[in-house]
């Protein structure tokens, strides 16, 4: 049960880190609609990354945009198959 709720704990940790980031670095992300965003928006962003969605109105236009954005969906990704990993060994 610890190890459920320390992943639970990590992918929460994920998500305000990087909606905080996304936040500071949102002169290279734009949206379709408006232009002035809030952290819920970037939270939003991050959120749907972490669950491995990756849908939403906000998308990186720079490169440091889209790397943060890559490094963000492989700790994910390498947080799924640890986790698939430890539960069936």
């Amino acid at each position: 049960m610890k190890i459920v709720i320390r992943t639970v704990c990590f992918h929460f940790l994920c998500i305000i880190i990087f909606g905080t980031l996304y936040f500071y670095l949102k002169d290279d992300f734009s949206e379709k609609k408006e232009d002035n965003l809030e952290i819920i928006d970037y939270l939003l962003l991050s959120t749907t990354i972490q669950a491995g969605v990756g849908v939403s109105d906000l998308h990186p236009t720079s490169f440091n945009g889209k790397l943060t954005m890559i490094i963000q969906q492989l700790i994910m990704l390498c947080t799924h198959i640890f986790t698939i990993y430890i539960f069936n060994v």
